[in-house]
């Protein structure tokens, strides 16, 4: 009878530390915008409602279509990940959230303000 030992597996090789700072650095960049941008619309509801004239419920709305998108977007993500690999899915999010940002920049009615909610989400 044979058996195995330790030596006997190939190892595979060390990734450096640098490659590992990279990869930690960028999902906490994506993790930190993504929760960043959960939390800074309900304090922008006073602005909303002044300078685009809306009312509690246009704004609840977008809220609405953010969080389903950004659900159903977070859980369909994970079968795009093992098709594609993180590192496209990761960069294609934060495309988004940076569109989303320069959306809202240049919105000038509700319609603008629905579709940085829905780029909002998908990143």
């Amino acid at each position: 009878m044979s058996t195995a030992t330790i030596d006997a597996l190939p190892q595979p090789d060390p990734v450096p530390l640098k490659d590992d700072a990279v990869v930690i650095g960028l999902v906490g960049l994506a993790h930190g915008t993504s929760h960043f941008s959960h939390l800074l619309l309900a304090p922008l509801f006073p602005v909303f409602i002044r300078d685009f004239g809306l009312s509690y419920a246009d704004v609840g709305l977008l809220m609405s279509i953010f969080f389903v998108i950004s659900g159903v977007g977070q859980a369909l993500a994970g079968f795009v990940v093992d098709r594609m690999g993180a590192r496209p899915v990761l960069f294609a999010a934060i495309t988004c959230f940076f569109l989303a940002s320069l959306a809202a920049s240049l919105a000038t009615g509700y319609s603008g303000l629905v579709l940085v909610a829905v780029l909002a989400g998908l990143g």
